[in-house]
């Protein structure tokens, strides 16, 4: 492949691998929101085409596909540490567990029977899970709720907390959640353009800003968080200000655990090596990244990191 854009700042350089994902003819990338790689590095890509969970190794080829049919409409997924798949499918209303080769585990909630919009009871339109050191879930409720519930891993609800607001706690589209090593959870409270923390059994620790717009947090090997960022240039409600989006782009950033900021890259453009609507990233065993877009710039993309 020919040498792609240098992107992000300090020691965090990455290298834009051009054509990386080519599709076989005939499918397409349809707002790939969910991106996870597992131990084997196979990449998981989670979309909303004909060809719902797409597998591909690191040099971009598709080694896999399933889910055809299975899903309502695609959101995050995660990688268990046993390999499987957590899916949050805000069309059926439903997270399920699979395995990597898309046999069905385990289904939480009732498939396409939700409860009234912000009830706080699981699940309308959830949108991400993250699984703690114990195995318990964590489950951002969603589009439909402004809720985060707490799961055993066999799909017992332990705990909720949230509600809608704009105050510690609240939420405004809990767009993804992220448990760190700590055991505290991390949610990217998208309109509220922050990131709130809590202790495990949800009790309110601190918030950061700096994120315009958070679609996913996740915690690298290094330790470190990966947001992306949907910024305010796409995908504003008509009742929704809209800031000057050069100043507020869709990007990638890369942040401590407590907000600091150490690189990122974006400007709201569908150009290979930028990012226009940032949804999902996920790393490989070389600190790879590679980004899952959604609305205008439904794509995925990989960066290489560099030395």
């Amino acid at each position: 492949m020919s040498e792609g854009l240098r992107v992000s700042y300090g020691e965090y350089v990455y290298e834009h691998v051009p054509g990386w994902g080519a599709l076989p003819d005939g499918w397409e990338w349809n707002h790939a929101v969910g991106v996870g790689v597992d131990a084997q590095d196979r990449v998981f890509v989670y979309n909303r085409s004909d060809h719902p969970m797409i597998v591909l190794d690191t040099d971009g080829n598709v080694i896999d596909s399933w889910g055809e049919g299975l899903f309502g409409s695609a959101h995050h997924l995660e990688v268990g540490p046993d390999g499987s798949i957590y899916t949050a499918d805000v069309g059926s209303h439903t997270v399920r567990k699979w395995t990597a080769e898309g046999e069905l585990l385990m289904t939480l909630g009732t498939p396409d029977d939700p409860p009234e919009p912000m009830s706080g009871e699981p699940f309308n339109r959830p949108t991400d899970i993250a699984i703690a050191a114990d195995g318990t879930l964590y489950i951002a409720d969603g589009y439909g709720n402004a809720r985060i519930h707490h799961f055993t891993a066999t799909g017992e609800r332990i705990r909720s907390w949230g509600e809608p607001g704009s105050g510690p706690g609240q939420f405004r589209i809990p767009h993804s959640v992220c448990v760190d090593s700590a055991g505290l959870v991390y949610v990217a409270d998208r309109e509220n353009s922050r990131i709130q923390i809590f202790t495990p059994d949800g009790q309110y620790v601190s918030e950061w800003g700096g994120v315009h717009r958070p679609d996913h947090i996740w915690q690298g090997q290094d330790g470190n968080m990966y947001i992306t960022d949907l910024g305010f240039f796409l995908g504003l409600g008509p009742d929704q200000t809209k800031p000057n989006a050069l100043s507020h782009p869709a990007g990638v950033k890369i942040m401590t655990p407590t907000g600091q900021w150490l690189g990122g890259w974006g400007t709201s453009s569908d150009h290979p090596g930028d990012i226009i609507a940032g949804h999902a990233v996920a790393m490989d065993s070389r600190g790879d990244l590679y980004v899952g877009e959604t609305l205008d710039g439904a794509r995925v993309q990989k960066f290489a990191r560099v030395g």
